[in-house]
């Protein structure tokens, strides 16, 4: 059973990795488009429309505000167009007051620096502000309205960016998270097996070689930057399903893919636990065969929970229930209990070691806590930010 374990988590991964070299060339081909797109329609807007000379702070704009979700394109828009209004406001006042000296260059700097970090406009918002004030400050003294054209440029670029993004395949990318949420619980589901195989050998010329215990510790630790990875899959479904036509009905589903994310978060450790604790108890681990029988039943049982687990759901009034899938049905807490306290019952008069013993109980206690942190249901809510998240340092 090792080997053929084995077999489909490598076939497994190299099916999601293919997926993911799928989805990564047509996101990048679809991205590279709509930008291109963006750039084009900005330039004849600022220069064929409105009849600016060489607006060439448009296509810049649009290239930088096209990102992948279109609050991403909102956000990037807002803060750079922001950020240049500050900036030309800056370089303004010092033309002003002090002209261009080198003195000045430096303070317009300083000042423009401190502004946009008081000003709170995020990443793009406040690197625009001594940008724009340089640019100003300098070339504005010999080129009649630039700081004007700039601001003027910017915001079409900006506002080209996020109506491609908002009108051409706006993508919710749920597919991509939740493939990522259900591929890691099936590759949980698939460890658990692989322990309760090492557990329990089976005895017949046709049984497979159990997996060595170490190998299992380690494809354990490899799951962890999984969960790293599907979270943030997770987020940027739900980041493009804010403000998205698209994305209306797949909101609630990307608040049950967030729940799910602390759920895996815990079980992944559990998991880590237990095959730990098979590594430490060595390929010569023999226990008697009552117990390691009832022992292989509970993580079998296990992992069939987590290969059939789906991410809680909770009913509002305020969604549409016909968008959401159905939920699976909940697995048997007796019967779990039964399984627990079966391995408890053959562990009282096995002879085992102190310290076998005490492996034996971690393993069991680590396999009932994955069963209980499939059952919990939190609170679902669906989340809006307010206009303020738009500037935040993270939200680009």
């Amino acid at each position: 059973m090792g080997a053929v374990t084995t077999s489909h988590r490598r076939g497994g991964w190299l099916v999601a990795a293919l997926a993911g070299l799928r989805g990564s060339l047509e996101g990048t081909l679809l991205q590279a488009a709509k930008t291109a797109v963006a750039s084009g329609f900005s330039w004849f807007v600022a220069a064929d429309l409105l009849g600016n000379q060489i607006p060439v702070f448009a296509p810049l704009a649009a290239v930088l505000t096209v990102q992948v979700t279109l609050w991403q394109s909102v956000s990037r828009g807002l803060q750079r167009v922001a950020g240049v209004m500050v900036g030309v406001l800056v370089a303004g006042a010092f033309a002003q007051l002090a002209g261009i000296h080198t003195w000045s260059i430096a303070v317009v700097i300083f000042v423009s620096l401190l502004l946009g970090r008081a000003l709170r406009l995020g990443t793009q918002g406040s690197i625009q502000v001594p940008i724009s004030a340089l640019l100003v400050l300098v070339l504005g003294a010999t080129t009649g309205g630039y700081g004007l054209d700039r601001v003027v440029d910017t915001a079409i670029g900006a506002a080209c960016g996020i109506l491609v993004n908002l009108i051409v395949f706006p993508r919710t990318h749920l597919e991509e998270a939740e493939a990522r949420v259900h591929g890691l619980a099936e590759a949980l589901g698939a460890l658990v097996e692989s322990v309760a195989g090492c557990v329990h050998r089976v005895r017949s010329a046709a049984a497979a070689r159990p997996e060595d215990p170490a190998s299992l510790l380690t494809a354990a630790r490899l799951l962890g930057p999984r969960v790293t990875v599907a979270a943030r899959a997770v987020s940027r479904a739900e980041e493009a399903c804010r403000w998205n036509p698209a994305g209306r009905g797949g909101r609630a589903a990307a608040e049950r893919l967030r729940a799910a994310i602390p759920v895996l978060e815990m079980v992944e450790r559990q998991v880590r636990g237990i095959t730990r604790a098979v590594a430490e108890a060595g390929p010569s681990w023999d226990l008697p065969v009552p117990l390691s029988e009832a022992l292989a039943r509970l993580l079998r049982e296990v992992a069939s929970e987590l290969r059939g687990w789906r991410p809680p759901e909770q009913p509002n009034p305020e969604r549409t229930p016909s968008r959401l899938p159905p939920p699976l049905a909940e697995p048997s807490t007796a019967a779990e209990d039964g399984l627990y306290d079966s391995v408890l019952g053959s562990l009282r008069g096995s002879g085992l070691t102190p310290h076998a013993a005490a492996l034996v109980t971690a393993i069991a206690v680590d396999a009932r806590r994955i069963r209980e942190e499939l059952g919990w249901s939190p609170s679902l809510e669906v989340r809006t930010p307010g206009w303020r998240s738009l500037f935040d340092e993270g939200a680009v």
